[in-house]
């Protein structure tokens, strides 16, 4: 096998991995569970040892900031912050952050009980109705895992699937 084709096999396995957690996702029937099955399975899909949850301390997050902290496997992955830190970080919107030098900025991000040993992370942006509403954050001891310069698409893709799933669970609780 040539290099190009093992890229392309590797390339592959990710998608492939990126398409059953959102299937995963789907199976969700309330706010928690959707989560749960969203760092679950990202643990175990990827292997990325650490992943929590960041959500901006608004009107639109309460339900959802509620649902997380009566999660015992959430309770502790949950960091809620100020919606002028959160903006500051996702400047760019829904797009993704990757970053592996010069983490000090993000650690804002991280639970207040938790500090990650990270060298590398990937912070992937949400919404409900429209509106950027947190991150689910991916960090590894890797400095190479996630570098600003790797493409985001997946990582997109399955954001966009939360957020829609997300926004459906919580109009099922009004």
């Amino acid at each position: 096998m040539n290099k190009k084709e093992n890229i392309e096999r590797i390339n592959s396995k990710i998608a492939a991995g990126f398409e059953e957690v959102e299937k995963k996702l789907q199976e969700a029937n309330n706010i928690a569970s959707l989560f749960e099955i969203l760092i679950t399975e990202i643990e175990k899909k990827f292997e990325v040892p650490f992943v929590w949850l960041t959500l901006m301390d608004t009107v639109n997050t309460k339900t959802v900031i509620a649902a997380v902290r009566s999660s015992y496997i959430l309770q502790e992955r949950l960091n809620i912050i100020e919606p002028v830190f959160f903006r500051d970080i996702f400047s760019d919107g829904l797009k993704p952050v990757l970053v592996n030098k010069y983490l000090k900025p993000y650690y804002r991000l991280f639970p207040s009980n938790k500090k990650y040993f990270v060298k590398s992370m990937a912070m992937v942006p949400f919404k409900i109705n429209g509106e950027i509403v947190g991150s689910w954050n991916n960090g590894d001891v890797s400095p190479n895992r996630y570098t600003p310069e790797m493409e985001t698409n997946l990582l997109q893709k399955l954001a966009v699937s939360l957020s829609l799933r997300l926004t459906e669970l919580i109009s099922a609780n009004k």
